[in-house]
């Protein structure tokens, strides 16, 4: 069918859908509360940030700012994409911040607190003093006005639902989307709670407390390890801290219902569901933002079999007989692995867990031959990877990459 209009990629951005979460497993058309998706990630970027990005653009070009000037973005990717994507310039996100036109891609420290040496804004500043005529973009800086772009996205919300909305669920990291919409939707919707979602060990909520000895968590797009300035005191009512294992969890059962979001999506899912248990009535609604689409494969994957487990006496072959796909194990799976099974397998052998992309998993098999799976805590063994378990896994997918 021959479109009625062509348009350029920042007319597609917004109008989002919002759909309904019935199809996913553990909410259902028997959940008690209504649970809905603004689907943000079906920008043409494929985030929430392309919202940002057009109106970034569009006072850049108020500024006068040439369409060839080096922007300098921090952040860990979306935004940059997006700025690409509409500044035209010429599956990992760094491959495709490469594929975008990003010149330079300068990693800093995980958890860099503001102020320091290796904080984004500073490495910024730096970069600017070696480029003139380069712009810094931060939006968590309040440089730029987001005030419109978060408002349209507002009157989205209002007009999909019929102003019929008691909750509104959303990830936190620079405190922009929170602050502005949490602002512009309690003018007409007064009653309305806002739920921030932010990783384990995030710092961002007021009861948060930053472990800088924790393990940092692997959901990308939410949470920091200091509390955004950007983010207004009032702006949210009520905090919820998802687990990994609980976020890419959610994300798999998203992706099964139909719906493409990322670990972040299924944070905000999953912190909806747990919000509406102890806090909505039945009848009432609760809308979870879809910040970002699954973009990358993990161990999960795989499909791997069972790692089963037998005693030291026990034949391997009534193992086998037991089930023909499992691989033996000599320890338990159904106990936590002991300083003897880890004499076993080799102190200095890496036990990649469920969430790790498979292109971590590949660099790993470039010196191990063998990947023992286990649970996020590494306390339990859930099976055993190979070299030819991703072979078969790219011969399902009929491709060469990850």
């Amino acid at each position: 069918m021959p479109l009625s209009k062509i348009v350029d990629v920042a007319d597609t951005i917004g109008n989002t859908p919002v759909v309904r979460l019935t199809n996913v497993e553990g909410i259902g058309a028997t959940f008690p509360v209504e649970l809905i998706g603004k689907l943000e990630y079906m920008n043409p970027g494929a985030s929430i940030k392309d919202r940002v990005a057009k109106h970034i653009c569009q006072q850049l070009d108020q500024r006068q700012i040439p369409k060839d000037a080096l922007l300098i973005v921090a952040g860990p990717g979306n935004l940059a994409i997006s700025l690409a994507m509409l500044q035209r310039r010429l599956l990992d996100r760094i491959h495709l911040l490469k594929a975008s036109g990003i010149t330079d891609i300068v990693r800093t420290l995980d958890g860099a607190l503001p102020g320091s040496s290796e904080h984004p804004v500073e490495i910024g500043k730096r970069i600017m003093q070696q480029r003139p005529g380069s712009v810094y973009v931060d939006e968590e800086l309040g440089d730029w006005d987001l005030s419109q772009c978060y408002q349209e996205l507002a009157d989205e919300i209002i007009e999909q639902t019929d102003g019929q909305l008691d909750a509104l669920v959303l990830g936190v990291d620079t405190g922009n989307a929170a602050t502005h919409l949490s602002r512009a939707l309690k003018q007409k919707l007064p009653q309305l709670q806002v739920v921030g979602v932010e990783p384990k060990n995030s710092a961002i909520g007021e009861d948060s407390r930053a472990n800088p000895l924790a393990k940092r968590w692997l959901c990308e797009d939410i949470g920091r390890v200091y509390a955004p300035r950007a983010l207004a005191a009032n702006a949210i009512d009520f905090w919820v801290q998802i687990s990994d294992t609980v976020a890419y969890s959610m994300a798999r059962r998203l992706i099964r219902g139909g719906i493409t979001g990322g670990p972040s999506s299924g944070a905000s899912v999953a912190a909806a569901r747990m919000y509406a248990v102890a806090n909505l009535q039945m009848g009432q609604r609760a809308l979870a933002a879809q910040q970002d689409k699954y973009r990358a494969a993990s161990i999960e994957d795989l499909q791997l079999p069972a790692a089963v487990t037998v005693s030291e006496s026990e034949p391997i072959a009534n193992a086998c007989r037991a089930d023909a796909r499992a691989r033996l194990l000599a320890g338990a799976r159904d106990r936590p692995w002991t300083q003897a099974d880890r004499t076993l397998l080799g102190n200095g052998v890496a036990k990649p867990s469920e969430p790790t992309p498979l292109h971590d998993l590949s660099k790993f098999f470039e010196v191990h031959s063998v990947a023992f799976v286990t649970d996020y805590s590494r306390k339990f063994c859930l099976g055993i990877a190979t070299k030819q378990d991703l072979l078969n896994f790219l011969a399902r997918r009929n491709t060469s990459h990850f």
